[in-house]
């Protein structure tokens, strides 16, 4: 018995190996790397479509962003003109309120002088008849009005 293994009997059980590594190699090495390139291929040129829709994004927004900063301007126009308007109409109706309340008070200051006037005439007649009165009840006689 030797040590060394027959080369006829390795050659023989090789055979089988080879037709396995071959057939292994067409049925499932082959297709699995055709697989993978393909795979391959859709990735990149599904990040490619990635990257030119990412583009065409953007330059929609920047679109977007224009068009909705010129609304905010608008806005902010149309906010300002009737901001204007109502403080237009605001002083308005105070200066129609102040006129009203003003012709008011200068209709009261003139009650105000007529009844005072009345009053100084009614109370200066009856300060006068009063004085008399004290008067005589004082001196104890009749005083005469000058």
């Amino acid at each position: 018995m030797s040590i060394l293994p027959d080369p006829t009997q390795v050659a023989l059980n090789m055979v089988p190996f080879a037709v396995a590594i071959v057939g292994m190699y067409y049925i499932i090495l082959k297709p699995l790397i055709a697989y993978l390139e393909d795979r391959d291929v859709a990735i990149s040129s599904g990040l490619e479509e990635a990257e030119k829709i990412e583009i065409r994004i953007a330059e929609k927004m920047a679109a977007y962003e224009v068009e909705l900063d010129k609304a905010k301007a608008e806005v902010a126009t149309l906010r300002n003109d009737h901001r204007l308007e109502a403080q237009q109409a605001y002083e308005g109706v105070l200066a129609e309120a102040r006129s009203a309340a003003d012709s008011e008070i200068g209709e009261a200051i003139t009650q105000i002088q007529t009844a005072r006037s009345a009053a100084a005439k009614a109370l200066k007649g009856s300060s006068e008849d009063l004085a008399q009165q004290v008067a005589s009840q004082v001196l104890g006689r009749e005083v005469a009005a000058r």
